[in-house]
């Protein structure tokens, strides 16, 4: 090697270690920065064609970052902030709903008023006993009203919620397009982009707790960053728009507004549907299914227990017309909402379920067989907003047409349904399920609760105006008559002669109702599917749903814990590599030192060389 050859070699080692000096103490100093990425030199040596070093370039300051390990911690990102949210407010839900061990939650007063009609059983005619059971369905109704309105709270704070992240990601994604055309222009001036780059990773892990997004780089190291599915959030250096108008009042079973995003070239689309996690997501969830779902338990619970006590079966009069049997049935007492079952054999020798729901608007006609919860029943639903009985029937003929039963009327205005001995087909029973409409005579059953969204009314279950029984938990009131007059309790007949005060047979009918009496529930409180939907009493299904909501609580809190879990593992492993390693770039600066003291010492003895050299010329 010439002289100048080895001069060039050690003016280069000499500028390369001092600009690596200068990296390495910048990364001294930001050790403790958070975010700060470790840089380092990068160098490249250009040779002469006789194979002697004729430049370097040591300008190129680079990142130390495992992108394979940070793409897995951002992704891990959406994923724990989503499960984060999910438990918070699980957690809160499962407050409202409360414990067996409670005495306010809806198990306890529930177990509360079936005791105290127990008590009602054995002294039908103690005021105390009377009163005790009017003022724990009291309870029972204020409860049912207060868990409502709580989860209606939790709804519009979601929905306040989804409006605040929505600003927020707006921002994220402005403040990545800001440095971005940074980034950009100083890739093409040549200038490290470095720290430039660090700041921009952590503006996209923080849009990572709002969204999964997939982020990729295009040109000029710039980013695009997608959706789940591939929507466009990001590009060409322009940030979508994003855009939510709050719901003032969210309708109750209703999903509230979405976060719709505009794409620089104007394309339109729901970012919600766009993604399967983060934060955003879990709150549109929240807002518009989880809580929505546990409204709809309290409704079912309300409506149940309402008609459980206020509903009484009509029973039907075997009749026999030639070789044909079957039954009568007076219709005269039905209301929206009430129902017709009946059980027959058919042609084939299949036992076949029919309900006939009565409807007071045409418009909802036909009825689909999810009308009713029973997974086993065909569905028709009848017109009675005539309020001609005779007009029922004639409509209940022409539903039940194909059924090869002898369907009339009896001349008496009552339904008639008869076998076909001629198909053959028989009918095996036939009643009416109604609503009492008044404290007596009519039976054992009394509306201890009312409808209270207008004036105090019967609850029916009606479908009209998309079905009573949605909000019903939140009007669900205790029978002004009943607080006026606790005995009605036990009186349920004035002709031809009352029943005495120590009467317990409406006591009794209203326990059973309770405790005993077994139905089908609306599988859309997500308690059973519709192939299976959830059977027992009204006590079992608010055990149930107690338990179902504590259930989901614990379910959210274990999968939240394991998300979190693995992001601290990630996070750490993503930190470990970019982070600054004090002991290594210190042991490095020593190498630098000595190698920058080599290459001077090299220069000085070239130096020496080249006056020796002049001396001798």
């Amino acid at each position: 090697m010439g002289l100048m050859s080895a001069m060039n070699t050690a003016v280069f080692g000499i500028q390369y270690n001092q600009r690596q000096l200068d990296v390495t103490a910048t990364n001294i100093a930001n050790a403790d920065t958070a975010g700060y990425s470790k840089k380092t030199i990068s160098a490249e040596v250009y040779f002469d064609g006789l194979g002697n070093v004729a430049g370097m370039n040591a300008t190129e300051v680079r990142r130390v970052v495992n992108e394979y390990v940070q793409a897995d911690y951002f992704n891990s990102l959406s994923d724990t902030n989503y499960a984060k949210q999910i438990n918070d407010f699980t957690d809160r839900l499962d407050d409202i709903f409360g414990t067996i061990n409670d005495s306010s939650s809806l198990t306890s007063l529930a177990g509360q008023l079936s005791s105290a009609l127990s008590v009602l059983i054995n002294d039908p005619g103690n005021f105390a006993a009377q009163s005790d059971v009017v003022s724990i369905a009291d309870s029972f109704a204020r409860q049912l009203n207060s868990s409502y309105e709580r989860i209606d709270d939790l709804r519009q704070e979601a929905d306040s919620a989804l409006a605040a992240q929505t600003d927020t990601v707006n921002g994220l994604l402005n403040s990545i397009e800001d440095i971005d055309d940074a980034i950009r222009d100083a890739y093409q001036s040549g200038i490290s982009t470095a720290d430039m780059e660090d700041e921009r990773d952590r503006l996209v892990e923080q849009l990572s707790g709002y969204l999964d997004v997939n982020v990729s780089k295009g040109a000029n190291e710039t980013l695009f960053i997608q959706t789940a599915d591939g929507q466009q959030l990001y590009a060409d250096n322009q940030a979508s728009t994003l855009s939510f108008t709050p719901s003032h009042i969210l309708r109750p079973g209703q999903a509230g507004n979405t976060v719709m995003v505009t794409t620089s070239g104007g394309t339109s689309y729901d970012l919600i549907a766009a993604s399967n996690s983060g934060v955003m997501v879990a709150t549109a969830e929240l807002r518009d299914d989880i809580l929505v779902e546990a409204q709809a338990q309290l409704d079912t619970i309300a409506a149940e227990m309402s008609l459980a006590f206020s509903n009484v079966t009509v029973e039907s009069s075997d009749v026999t017309v030639g070789l044909d049997s079957g039954f009568d049935l007076d219709v005269s007492a039905l209301q929206s909402g009430n129902t017709i079952t009946l059980e027959y054999t058919d042609t084939g020798g299949n036992a076949q379920t029919v309900t006939l729901v009565a409807v007071e608007d045409a418009s909802l006609l036909p009825l689909d067989n999810s009308a009713t919860a029973n997974p086993n029943d065909t569905v028709f639903g009848i017109d009675i907003s005539s309020g001609t009985p005779s007009t029922y029937i004639t409509n209940i003929v022409a539903a039940l047409g194909s059924t090869g039963l002898l369907v009339s009327n009896n001349g008496s205005d009552e339904l008639r349904v008869l076998g076909d001995n001629t198909g053959p087909t028989s009918v095996e029973s036939l009643n009416a399920n109604v609503t009492v409409t008044a404290n007596s005579d009519q039976g054992l059953g009394l509306a201890i609760f009312v409808d209270s969204r207008d004036s105090p009314v019967e609850f029916t279950d009606a479908l009209e105006d998309g079905g009573q029984r949605l909000s019903y938990a939140n009007s669900i009131a205790i029978n002004p008559d009943l607080l006026a007059d606790s005995a009605l309790l036990v009186n349920y007949q004035t002709t031809p002669t009352a029943n005495t005060a120590n009467d317990p047979a409406r006591a009794q009918f209203l326990a059973n109702a309770l405790t005993s009496s077994s139905t089908y529930f609306d599988p859309g409180t997500g308690i059973g599917s519709g192939s299976t939907p959830f059977q027992g009493s009204i006590i079992d299904f608010v055990n149930q749903t107690v338990s179902y909501q504590g259930n989901q609580a614990e379910d959210a809190a274990t999968y939240a814990k394991s998300k979190e879990t693995l992001t601290m593992n990630l996070a750490i492993r993503y930190e470990e590599s970019y982070a600054v390693d004090l002991d290594t770039e210190l042991a490095f600066m020593v190498q630098l030192e000595n190698a920058y003291a080599a290459n001077a010492r090299v220069m000085q003895t070239i130096n020496e060389l080249f006056d020796e050299l002049l001396n001798i010329v």
